[in-house]
């Protein structure tokens, strides 16, 4: 199972955690100065890590029939909105003490916006990816 975990995936949803800590700090406007912005993004990146390996996990654990590319993707971006619902929702039921129910939408529609955007790029990378692959095998299944 391990070998089906995407080690890519997870630091990519790295990435995109600290995005969305980032731009929820700066449409709420809670953090007074750049260093709390800097842990805040910094932890929310931590989160999107975590929650990175909880997908990658779950993905690895699903059977070979959903290894097509659309289900695939499509999958993947349900399980990840799941996931970060979830960890939203835990943070605003059992961490944040300022953080009220418009607070919660928007950073909601922020981490929707964001995740879903983030999976239909890495989508169109691969099918580009799968596309230019092709070509060249035409390419050079042609030339001999």
């Amino acid at each position: 199972m391990l070998d089906k975990v995407d080690i890519k995936s997870i630091l990519f949803s790295f990435v995109i955690g600290a995005v969305i800590g980032l731009f929820a700090q700066i449409v709420l406007n809670t953090v007074p100065d750049l260093r709390s912005l800097l842990i805040c993004v910094l932890i929310s990146g931590i989160i999107g890590l975590i929650i990175g390996t909880v997908i990658s996990f779950i993905m690895a654990l699903l059977p070979a029939k959903y290894a097509k590319p659309g289900s695939y993707f499509i999958i993947n971006n349900l399980i990840a909105l799941f996931v970060t619902l979830v960890a939203i929702l835990s943070l605003y039921f059992y961490g944040i003490e300022n953080f009220n129910a418009k607070d919660l939408v928007i950073v909601l529609v922020i981490a929707l916006v964001i995740i879903v955007t983030a999976n239909i790029i890495n989508y169109y990378k691969y099918k580009r990816t799968n596309k230019k692959l092709i070509e060249f095998i035409q390419k050079r299944t042609n030339v001999k």
